[in-house]
This record gives structure tokens, C-alpha cells and sequence, in this order.
């Protein structure tokens, strides 16, 4: 038996956890002094509300090593292998941690970095765990992985340079430069890589690349599945989802808040659009 393994940012409704029997080992987030487990002791809205309202910038860091060892011990218990996919090197060492683990633990385990994060590393994770109820080989699941991700696609859209200041990210001087220029970026994962796609200087040029990225999917009709994940608010996701659902109805498409470590480098109002083509 494959069992499938992936981290809290992946992007993975209650329903398709239970579904495909997916096991998530969740990051960790420091907060008021505290230790907390994201999605176990802290939910990703009482995270966003934090983040607005604290005057401590919340941290977020991966998984330990003894979280993952216990997971892969405790799953191959009974013989079985596990595929444990995880979000990209570039913005976490969480995969370089279960890498470490495998090194620890008797279980055999196959890491896999999957060079996205969110609903597009959660495309991979449901994949995976489609193909290991079906029964098929760890060979022929990770050949599809691998497959699967030159047709996935990830853009996320800044608003806001303010948290990266908040966390020590980016100089005070920078944020207040990019604030009073209204300085807006298009980032995309692409070959495990995050890139700057467009700079935008104020709010109509970063609606039209939007508007046209929307438009793109709308017209490509090997796009089955989409997913918009925000940081705080759901004003433009909304718009957009209705605007999918209108024009394009076959679409599966998932809405919903971002987990706290990619709030936390996104920042205010900003979101991500992704799709499995």
C-alpha cells in the first residue's frame, strides 16, 4: 500500500483529505511566545487576524524532524511505502526536513519536492493519492508527478510590500518607497523558481494583467481545475470565481484563505491564482 503525505500549505479541502486519505504534517507558528501547530492549534482566519492586529509579527517555521519521523514511523507500520510531497525548497526548508527524517526512520519514503505550494501543490498531492488507491506502482506515480508539474501553474499577486517589512524581510525604506509609488508584483512559480512575471505602479496596469491572466483561463479549455487563495480578503477572488463560474461552469474551483506562512510573506489583499492545465 502508497500512502501519501504532504505538508499545512497545501491547499486541500476537509472533503479530499478524508476522500483520499491524506496525511498533513503541520508547520509551526510562533506567536505570543507560543509554539503553535497550524491548522491544529491556530486556523488560518485567527492567523489572518493576527497578522492585522498583532503587535508581534507571527512567525511560521517547518515541521521539525520528529514530526515527520513519527508520521513516516507510524504509517509503516503495517508495510506500507509513502510518497510524501511537499511545498517548494524556495520557500520552505520543510521538504529538506522530511528529507532528513527519511534518513531516520525504517519506513520506506520517497520525498518530493513539488516546486509549488497551495491549491497547486494540493493538484499533485490528490493526483498522487488517486493513482495509490488505484492501485498503481511508486515508479508510475512519481513519473505522473513529474508530469503534473509542468502543467500546473502558480501566480500570486502582491498588493502590499508591508509584511515583508514586518518580518524583517525587506528595509523600512524599501516598503515605504514601494507604498508611495503603489508598487504591486505578479510572481509565478515556474522550474522551482519564483519569478517576478510584471511590476505594477498603481492599481488600473495590475487590474488588467489580472483581468487578462482570468481571461487566458477562460479560454483554455484543457483547464479543469482552479484555485484562488487569499491573504485577508476575499473581495477579488470572489469577483473572480463568480466570473470563472459564469464563463466557464465545468471549471472545479476552490476558494479559500492561504495558509499562514504564505500569508505571511503576501501580505495585505493578496492572493494567488492557480490551475492544473
Amino acid at each position: 500500500m502508497i500512502k501519501i503525505v504532504t505538508d499545512s500549505t497545501a491547499q486541500l479541502t476537509e472533503d479530499e483529505l478524508k476522500e483520499y486519505k491524506i496525511t498533513v504534517v503541520p508547520l509551526q507558528i510562533s506567536l505570543r511566545k507560543q509554539i503553535l501547530l497550524d491548522g491544529v492549534d491556530i486556523s488560518r482566519s485567527e492567523f489572518s487576524r493576527e497578522l492585522k492586529e498583532s503587535k508581534d509579527f507571527p512567525r511560521t517555521s517547518q515541521p521539525s524532524i520528529g514530526q515527520f519521523k513519527s508520521v513516516y514511523d507510524d504509517l509503516g507500520k503495517d508495510g506500507s511505502t509513502v510518497i510524501s510531497i511537499h511545498m517548494s525548497e524556495v520557500l520552505s526548508g520543510t521538504v529538506n526536513v522530511a528529507r532528513e527524517a527519511n534518513k531516520l526512520t525504517s519506513t520506506d519514503v520517497t520525498v518530493v519536492d513539488s516546486g509549488f505550494t497551495d491549491r497547486s501543490l494540493a493538484f499533485l498531492v490528490i493526483e498522487a493519492a488517486k493513482m495509490a488507491q488505484q492501485g498503481k506502482s511508486k515508479t508510475e506515480i512519481l513519473d505522473q508527478l513529474a508530469v503534473k508539474k509542468t502543467t500546473t501553474h502558480l501566480f500570486c499577486f502582491i498588493n502590499s510590500l508591508d509584511y515583508f517589512v514586518k518580518g524583517g524581510r525587506a528595509s523600512r525604506a524599501i516598503g515605504f518607497f514601494s507604498s508611495l509609488i503603489k508598487l504591486k508584483l505578479v510572481l509565478t512559480m515556474e522550474g522551482n523558481k519564483l519569478k517576478v512575471v510584471s511590476k505594477c505602479r498603481g492599481q488600473a496596469r495590475f487590474q488588467q494583467i489580472i483581468n487578462k491572466m482570468v481571461d487566458s483561463v477562460v479560454n483554455s479549455r484543457g483547464i479543469t481545475q482552479v484555485g484562488l487563495s487569499y491573504v485577508d480578503s476575499d473581495e477579488e477572488v470572489s469577483r473572480i470565481a463568480n466570473f470563472l463560474h459564469e464563463k466557464r461552469p465545468d471549471l472545479k474551483i476552490v476558494t479559500r484563505l492561504t495558509s499562514p506562512i504564505i500569508m505571511s510573506h503576501v501580505g495585505p489583499k493578496g492572493f494567488a491564482l492557480m490551475y492544473d492545465a
